[in-house]
C-alpha cells in the first residue's frame, strides 16, 4: 500500500479510502485559537475542532512548525474521533487499546510521525487520518510519514535465526474484545471505516460485550 520510504502522498489519500480529502479547509484569516486559552477551555476546544473538521470540511489553516503539527495531533487525539482511537482516552484504553501517536520532526514540507502501543484499527489508517487532517490545516505539507517502517505493521514475524523459517506471528493490535473486527472482515466490511464502538443515537459510543 506505501512506497519503500512509507511516505503517504496526500494526493492520493483519497484511492486509500479517505475521503476526508476531499475536504477544502477554509483560507486563513483567522487562527486557531484554542493554544491562546486557558487549560480548561484547551481541552474542550480540542475536542471539537477536529470533529467540526469532519463535519463541515472547514478549520483555519496554520503555518508549517513543530508546535502547530503538535497542537493538531492533540486535536485529533482529544476529539470525539479519537476518543475511538487511542489509549489515552478512557473508553478505549478500557478495551486494551494503548497506541499513541507522536511527533518525531518536521524536515521541511515533510512530517514524521511515531506510532507505540497497540492499536484496534491499523497503523496505516491510524497514520492516514493524522496525514489527511495535519494536511488540511497546514497545505504545504506534502507527505506524512514514519521514520521507521516497522511502525506500520500490525503484526511482528519471529524469524529464525539459522533456517530463516516463521517460527511465530505476535499480533500488535489491541484485542478483538468482542470479536467485532474479525467478524466484520469475514463479511468483508472494513473495520477501520466503523472501528470499535457502535455509536448510539444520542452520539456517545457504546461498548458492544462479547
Amino acid at each position: 500500500m506505501f512506497s519503500n520510504s512509507m511516505k503517504i502522498s496526500l494526493a492520493f489519500l483519497a484511492v486509500l479510502g479517505f475521503s476526508d480529502a476531499f475536504m477544502i479547509p477554509r483560507p486563513a484569516t483567522c487562527r486557531n485559537m484554542c493554544c491562546h486559552e486557558t487549560s480548561s477551555s484547551t481541552s474542550l476546544l480540542l475536542m471539537n475542532v477536529y470533529d467540526d473538521w469532519r463535519a463541515d470540511g472547514i478549520v483555519d489553516q496554520l503555518p508549517l512548525d513543530e508546535e502547530a503539527v503538535q497542537m493538531c495531533l492533540d486535536e485529533l487525539v482529544y476529539s470525539d474521533y479519537g476518543m475511538t482511537m487511542f489509549g489515552v482516552q478512557d473508553v478505549p484504553a478500557s478495551i486494551g487499546i494503548t497506541g499513541e501517536i507522536a511527533l518525531a520532526e518536521v524536515c521541511g514540507p515533510e512530517v514524521y510521525l511515531s506510532l507505540s502501543g497497540k492499536f484496534w484499527h491499523t497503523r496505516s489508517h491510524v497514520l492516514g487520518r493524522a496525514a489527511v487532517y495535519l494536511n488540511a490545516r497546514m497545505p504545504e505539507i506534502i507527505s506524512v510519514s514514519v521514520l521507521d517502517p516497522d511502525e506500520l505493521s500490525d503484526f511482528e514475524e519471529v524469524i529464525d535465526e539459522y533456517t530463516g523459517d516463521i517460527m511465530e506471528v505476535i499480533d500488535r493490535r489491541s484485542a478483538d474484545y468482542n470479536g467485532d473486527r474479525e467478524t466484520m472482515i469475514y463479511q468483508g466490511i472494513d473495520p477501520d471505516q466503523r472501528g470499535p464502538f457502535v455509536k448510539t443515537v444520542g452520539g456517545d459510543f457504546k461498548i458492544i460485550p462479547s
